[in-house]
């Protein structure tokens, strides 16, 4: 596939967008057998084995994530080809506020470990370079590995893991847990001295801040690999400033895989184009041009167990010119969305939160959710449900809660019929009514 991809990428645009709608008609054949697809298709006049054109696509209706929740198990597949492997269900999109659950075969698996390799082939110019982990701890791990991930030191492995430690001899990983202090996370950089940072981007600004106002002076790092969530140019600025390295970023989802990747030469992103039709609308439907923001709708080209036909997965994004490395892949100047604000501790520390929330994902009846800290120890869960929670439901909501806000904190769920939306349209996961700084 790397060999495949090496070739692809050189491709003209046009040639490019011709593979995408050839696939497309594969794609289309296997989500007539789903009826919720089947009456769309037929309104937009893409049933039959004549070539897809792009103004019957322009005529489908997108899929929405409430669309997704309500039709369930109605959207799988009765079948999908035996050689694309075992399929499963998997709960995603909780970051939005929004969870879903999407039907994924072993060739989705494939696709994305490809994709996660293409990003280090372009990006890591040191596969044998040490990488520090400041993240939540959600790998499966022994209590003895849990205990040395929560120490100072954090906990050691010997390779960074699937899928680059099947291809190469790469150097060591070393973890911590992104709750702990934020002097303590610049602390534990200084003494392991890595080679690559790997944190989510609100986390980041939090650590870059520190740094900067302590005057704490960092070994040099060769990239900061950032995860979810938004990177903006003041961001990027302020990594070179305070660490001398740039930030790697790229775009995934859960439900759809990676979407786009930062160029090898630029800040901005390749849409993965083999993989996915990636379109920005406009309010109107319309494709935007080149300096126009839209919203982002993603048809995923082999996901045959569970077929998502122009998906709005929830984000805004600002279209490219095309790029003077010279790939054919289109560009996305930058993505927005999924910005969050930082938990302010009764201590006063601060920190990220997401909630966990691909637990919440797996209880069905919720529909959205948000989290609001009223004051400094007070917490709000509200949650939207297709249908009143059980007691063991509200047990389980309850306890993601506590688990990510500890002890300190008055928790309150309550049950509005919706939650607001930004002037933009968005639903805020997390938000915070304290005063800012």
């Amino acid at each position: 596939m790397q060999y495949q991809y090496e070739q692809s990428q050189w491709w003209p645009p046009d040639a490019l967008r011709a593979q995408q709608f050839r696939q497309l008609r594969q794609l289309i054949a296997q989500a007539a057998k789903v009826p919720f697809h089947a009456a769309r298709l037929a309104a937009a006049g893409l049933l039959g084995d004549g070539p897809v054109t792009e103004a019957a696509w322009a005529r489908l209706p997108v899929l929405t994530r409430r669309d997704l929740q309500r039709e369930g198990v109605a959207l799988h597949a009765p079948d999908y080809p035996e050689e694309f492997g075992p399929a499963a269900e998997k709960a995603s999109g909780g970051s939005t506020g929004q969870p879903v659950r999407v039907r994924k075969t072993a060739l989705d698996a494939l696709f994305w470990n490809a994709s996660q390799i293409r990003a280090e082939v372009w990006h890591r110019e040191k596969p044998a370079g040490h990488i520090a982990r400041i993240r939540n701890l959600r790998l499966p791990l022994t209590p003895a590995q849990r205990a040395a991930a929560e120490s100072p030191d954090g906990l050691t492995l010997e390779n960074w893991g699937p899928p680059s430690n099947q291809l190469w001899q790469t150097g060591p990983l070393t973890m911590i847990d992104e709750t702990r202090p934020v002097a303590e996370q610049a602390a534990f950089l200084q003494r392991l001295r890595p080679d690559y940072l790997y944190t989510p981007p609100s986390n980041l600004r939090l650590l870059l801040g520190h740094c900067r106002h302590a005057g704490l002076a960092m070994p040099p790092l060769l990239a900061v690999w950032t995860l979810s969530e938004v990177v903006d140019e003041a961001l990027r600025a302020l990594c070179r400033e305070v660490f001398g390295a740039r930030i790697v970023h790229d775009y995934t989802a859960g439900e759809t895989g990676y979407m786009a990747l930062q160029c090898p030469e630029h800040d901005h992103f390749h849409v993965m184009a083999e993989t996915h039709l990636l379109e920005v609308l406009d309010a109107a439907g319309r494709p935007c041009a080149p300096g126009e923001t839209g919203r982002v709708v993603v048809t995923p080209l082999h996901n045959f167990a569970m077929p998502l036909l122009r998906y709005e997965i929830g984000d805004e994004a600002v279209v490219g010119p095309p790029c003077p490395c010279g790939r054919g892949l289109p560009v996305l100047r930058q993505v927005i969305g999924r910005t969050l604000d930082l938990l302010t501790l009764p201590d006063g520390r601060r920190r990220r939160t997401d909630l966990r929330h691909y637990h919440l994902s797996r209880i069905r009846p919720i529909l959205e959710f948000q989290v609001v800290q009223r004051t400094i120890d007070t917490i709000e869960l509200s949650i939207v449900v297709a249908r009143p929670l059980t007691p063991e439901e509200e047990a389980m909501v309850m306890g993601v809660a506590r688990t990510e806000f500890g002890p300190d904190f008055h928790i309150m769920l309550a049950y509005p019929k919706a939650i607001a939306r930004t002037p933009a349209g968005k639903l805020r996961p997390f938000l915070s009514l304290l005063p800012t700084e």
